[in-house]
C-alpha cells in the first residue's frame, strides 16, 4: 500500500509541477507582449500627438492627418488588447496560487491556508478535543475553499457528522466522482479566486470579506425593502398612459389633424414631468448596478455548478436546487442574464438626448424601472440560496481535493445499525501525522454494549491513539477517506472527553466542567441516544480515591446504558472490570519499556493492562527528587 501511494504522490506532483511550469512559461510570455504593446502604445501615441503639433504649428501636409488618425486608432485598439492581455496574466496568477497550494499539501504543508481558529469550541462534542479546528488542525488541512461562505460551510460539514448511512454513501459516491475531475476542480477554484480579486480590484477590500457574504443579511434586507415604482398603480399607468397620448396626437398629426407642434408639445411635456422622477431613479440604478457587478462575479462559478460532471449525485442535485436547476423555473445563471440586460437598457439613459425622447414618449425610465423591480420580486428571494449553494460547492470541492491528494486513504464501509454498534480497522493512524512516523494501530469494537480499556505509561501513545480513533471516525461521518486499512463502522453521535476546559468567565473548574461533559453523555445514553464515547483520564480534577470510586462507577453505568467507547487512563484498577464483564470490557495497553536504563516506546497497542510505569523513572533520570528515591 505505501509503495502504491508513493507511485500516486510520484505522479501527481509531477503532475502539477510540469503544470506550475507550463504556466509560468506561458506568465514569462505574457509579461514580455505586456511590455511590447505597452512601449508601442506610447510610440503610437507619441506619433499621433507629433502629427499633430506639427500640423497645428503649420506643416499641412495632407499625411499628418491620416497619421494622427491611424495612430490614434491604432492606440485604442492596443488599449483594449493590453486590457486581455492583462486579465489573462491576473489569471494565470490564479492558476498559478492554485499549483502553489496544490504542491504545497502534496508535500503535507497546510500551513499557508486558513485555520478556522473562530470556530474553536470549547464546549463542542468532539472538536475541542480532537484539533477540528485552529492552528495545525483537521479543518486547515482539509481547508483549500475560496470564499468565506466556503470557509464557514465547511466547518458546519466537519462539525455536524452525517448520522445516517445513505446520506454518507451519497456523499462518498460524489467525492469519488469529483476527485477525479481535475479540470473542473482547478477550474472552479481558479473562477471563484478571480472573482475575489476582481472584487478587492472594484471595492479596495478583501474578496472574503465582501464576495459571496452578501448571501446573508445584505441581500435579504434588500429583498424585503419595498419597491417604489412596480407597486403603483399610478407609476403603472403612467407608461401606457404617454405611449398612447403620443400615439394618438403623432397618428392625428401624420393624418393632418393636428399640426406637428402640438404633437412636439405632448411629447416635450411628457419628457419633462419624467425628469421629476430622474433623481431617485438614478439612485436606484446605482443599487442595483452595485448588486449587478457581484451577482456578475458569482455568473461564471453558477454557469459551472449548474453544468458539472458530477450534476448527476443526489448529493450535488441539492446544489442545484439552491441555484434553480432542479426547480423548473429560470436557473440562476438565465435570471442573472435578464437582469445584465434589463440594465443594458436602463443604462441607455446616459444619453441625454436619447433619454429625453424615450422619456417623452412613454416614460421610459418608470417603465425600465417597473421591469428591474419586476425581476426583483421573482428573484432576489432566491440569491440567498445561489450564494448558499457556491458555499456548499465550495466545500465539495475543497473535501474532493482533499480526496484527490490522498490516494492512500481508503473508504470505509458505514454499517447498519440494527440495535449494535461497529467501528473495526485492521490499521489506523492520525492524519495529521507526517507519513512515515505515525505507527498504526488497530481497533475492534463490535457490539452493544463494547469498551475498550486502555492502560499505558506516560507518552506510551494512549491520547494519540485515542485522537486517532476519534478523528478517523468523524472522517468516515462526513463521508471522506481515512487513514487506514478493512474500516467499517457504524454512524453514531460522537462524544468525547479529552481535554476538558475550566472557564475562568463562567466561574467554573476543571472538574466541574468535566462533570457536565459526563452529565451530558448519560443524560443522551438515557434518551435513547447512541453515542461512540471517547474518554481519556476522567475525574483528574479530584483525589485518587475519588476519582478510583468515580471512575468504575461511570464505567459501569457506561456498560448498563449499552454504550460503545473508549477510555484511557493511568488506573490500572478499572482492568478489573473486564472480569465483571467480560463480553463487553476488553483490556488493551501501550508499554514503556526500559532495558539498560533505556526508557523505549513502541507505540503499539497489546492486549491487557499495562505492566510498566515511568514516571519515577523519567523524574530520577532527569535530576528530580534526587537523593529520595
Amino acid at each position: 500500500m505505501e509503495r502504491k501511494y508513493m507511485q500516486d504522490y510520484a505522479e501527481m506532483k509531477s503532475e502539477s509541477q510540469r503544470e506550475k511550469a507550463l504556466i509560468e512559461a506561458e506568465q514569462s510570455r505574457l509579461r514580455r507582449r505586456i511590455r511590447w504593446v505597452s512601449t508601442l502604445r506610447v510610440v503610437l501615441f507619441l506619433t499621433a500627438l507629433l502629427s499633430i503639433s506639427f500640423y497645428i504649428a503649420g506643416q499641412k501636409f495632407i499625411q499628418l492627418p491620416i497619421v494622427s488618425a491611424v495612430g490614434l486608432l491604432l492606440f485604442l485598439a492596443l488599449v483594449k488588447y493590453h486590457t486581455r492581455l492583462f486579465t489573462r496574466y491576473s489569471r494565470g496568477e490564479i492558476r498559478l496560487a492554485v499549483c502553489h497550494t496544490d504542491l504545497a499539501h502534496l508535500d503535507e504543508d497546510y500551513s499557508e491556508q486558513r485555520a478556522g481558529e473562530e470556530y474553536v469550541d470549547a464546549t463542542h462534542d468532539f472538536a475541542y478535543d480532537i484539533d477540528l479546528y485552529g492552528r495545525h488542525s483537521l479543518f486547515q488541512m482539509l481547508n483549500r475553499t475560496c470564499s468565506d461562505m466556503g470557509s464557514h460551510r465547511l466547518a458546519e460539514v466537519l462539525g455536524q457528522p452525517l448520522r445516517e448511512n445513505a446520506s454518507i454513501r451519497q456523499r462518498q459516491q460524489l467525492l469519488q466522482t469529483m476527485r477525479d475531475e481535475k479540470e473542473f476542480l482547478t477550474r472552479f477554484r481558479v473562477e471563484m479566486l478571480c472573482a475575489a480579486a476582481e472584487d478587492y480590484a472594484t471595492n479596495g477590500h478583501k474578496g472574503d470579506e465582501r464576495f459571496l457574504t452578501l448571501g446573508n443579511a445584505d441581500w435579504k434586507a434588500w429583498t424585503a425593502s419595498p419597491d417604489e415604482f412596480a407597486n403603483r398603480w399610478y407609476y403603472r399607468l403612467l407608461t401606457p398612459l404617454a405611449a398612447g397620448m403620443n400615439l394618438l396626437v403623432w397618428g392625428a398629426a401624420i393624418a393632418g389633424l393636428l399640426p406637428y407642434s402640438l404633437a412636439t408639445l405632448v411629447t416635450i411635456l411628457f419628457a419633462i414631468v419624467s425628469s421629476a422622477f430622474t433623481a431617485r431613479i438614478t439612485r436606484k440604478q446605482q443599487e442595483y448596478s452595485r448588486r449587478l457587478r457581484t451577482l456578475s462575479l458569482a455568473f461564471p462559478v453558477l454557469e459551472l455548478v449548474e453544468q458539472a460532471p458530477c450534476k448527476e449525485f443526489a448529493a450535488w442535485q441539492q446544489i442545484t436546487q439552491g441555484v434553480g436547476q432542479e426547480r423548473g423555473g429560470v436557473v440562476a445563471s438565465s435570471a442573472i442574464r435578464r437582469l445584465r440586460s434589463l440594465m443594458d437598457n436602463l443604462d441607455r439613459r446616459n444619453n441625454v438626448v436619447m433619454l429625453f425622447l424615450l422619456n417623452g414618449l412613454f416614460f421610459w425610465e418608470i417603465r425600465q424601472m417597473i421591469r428591474l423591480e419586476g425581476w426583483k420580486c421573482l428573484y432576489a428571494c432566491h440569491i440567498p440560496a445561489w450564494m448558499a449553494a457556491l458555499a456548499q460547492a465550495d466545500a465539495y470541492v475543497s473535501m474532493a481535493l482533499f480526496v484527490r491528494h490522498h490516494p492512500d486513504y481508503t473508504w470505509p464501509e458505514a454499517l447498519e445499525a440494527d440495535g449494535g454498534f461497529t467501528y473495526t480497522a485492521t490499521a489506523l493512524s492520525h492524519p495529521l501525522m507526517r507519513r512515515g512516523t505515525c505507527v498504526p494501530n488497530p481497533i475492534e469494537i463490535d457490539g452493544r454494549p463494547d469498551f475498550l480499556v486502555i492502560t499505558g505509561a506516560n507518552m506510551a501513545g494512549k491520547s494519540t491513539y485515542l485522537r486517532t480513533v476519534s478523528a478517523n471516525y468523524l472522517l468516515a461521518c462526513v463521508g471522506l477517506p481515512v487513514c487506514g486499512t478493512d474500516v467499517t463502522f457504524t454512524p453514531a453521535r460522537l462524544l468525547t472527553s479529552l481535554r476538558t476546559a475550566d472557564s475562568l468567565s463562567d466561574g467554573e473548574s476543571y472538574f466541574f466542567a468535566e462533570l457536565k461533559r459526563l452529565k451530558l453523555i448519560i443524560d443522551s445514553l438515557k434518551q435513547g441516544e447512541q453515542l461512540f464515547i471517547v474518554l481519556d483520564e476522567i475525574l483528574r480534577g479530584t483525589n485518587s480515591v475519588d476519582k478510583q470510586k468515580g471512575s468504575l462507577a461511570l464505567l459501569r453505568q457506561l456498560v448498563r446504558l449499552r454504550a460503545n467507547g473508549i477510555i484511557a487512563t493511568h488506573d490500572l484498577l478499572l482492568g478489573t472490570l473486564a472480569d465483571l464483564y467480560p463480553t463487553h470490557v476488553h483490556n488493551l495497553c501501550f508499554e514503556a519499556d526500559i532495558r539498560n536504563d533505556q526508557l523505549t516506546f513502541a507505540y503499539r497497542l497489546r492486549s491487557g493492562i499495562a505492566q510498566n510505569m515511568n514516571a519515577c523513572f523519567l523524574m530520577q533520570q532527569m535530576g528530580i527528587g534526587e537523593g529520595e528515591w
